[in-house]
């Protein structure tokens, strides 16, 4: 069975991070992702923290959900670089 949760609320914490609010089933849950992790999975180097936030939206998404699937109480979801890497595979080049 997944989980269905709604990622909402991006903002930059100032700190080089970004928060955003994890709603599932009526329940909160804050999460924030780094500017280091969300650089280092390609894309933008912005220095809009919300715009990098946005181009990962997806795959923060699909770490937030392997994430929820681990048992156990969490006060708050923190992802790293390693579940960003871990959520989506990157795209094979195909020869032709």
């Amino acid at each position: 069975m997944s989980k269905q949760f709604l990622l909402e609320s991006p903002r930059d914490t100032g700190d080089d991070r970004v928060t955003f609010i994890i709603r599932n089933n009526g329940t909160m849950l804050p999460g924030f992702v780094t500017r280091a992790a969300l650089i280092s999975i390609g894309g933008l180097t912005s220095n809009n923290i919300v715009a990098l936030y946005t181009e990962h939206r997806a795959r923060i998404a699909e770490a937030v959900k392997k994430r929820m699937a681990q048992p156990g109480l969490v006060p708050y979801i923190a992802l790293t670089l390693e579940d960003l890497q871990q959520a989506l595979p990157l795209p094979v080049a195909k020869a032709e």
